[in-house]
């Protein structure tokens, strides 16, 4: 009885600034403000990278300022992700965020250690009123 204790308090005891979706996912989730403290405070750092995983043509009509693109959907994404420095920070967003989980998943899988995305992908962002560029 006293693991099935431990247990329980270790999934419900976590910190509240987690979200389901890290629980599900494995990383941090940030709200587009949180996201834009983030991008803000790590801007010009040369170890954070802000991916966009949109189309080329999504991120050609408007992305979040210091965006690169990785197209999710490309038949070259998991070459293009492998080209990628692991050593990095990314802060992974699209449009609502469906296609993020899926390339969060794929840099799991290759071992990228420090990945975290933005909930709700450009979508949240906008929202909540935060600028993008074209």
């Amino acid at each position: 009885m006293a693991g099935l204790a431990v247990v329980t308090c270790a999934f419900l005891c976590r910190p509240s600034i987690l979200r389901a979706g890290e629980a599900a996912e494995g990383h941090p989730v940030l709200s587009a403000s949180e996201a834009r403290d983030t991008i803000r405070s790590r801007s010009g750092d040369p170890g954070f990278v802000l991916l966009d995983v949109r189309t080329p043509g999504e991120f050609g009509a408007e992305r979040i300022e210091g965006a690169v693109m990785v197209d999710y959907l490309s038949p070259a994404f998991r070459e293009e992700m492998a080209n990628l420095d692991r050593g990095k920070s990314y802060l992974v967003y699209c449009r609502t965020g469906h296609r993020t989980n899926g390339a969060v998943k794929v840099m799991r899988e290759m071992g990228f250690p420090r990945v975290s995305v933005i909930e709700g992908g450009i979508t949240k962002w906008k929202e909540a009123g935060y600028p993008t560029a074209r």
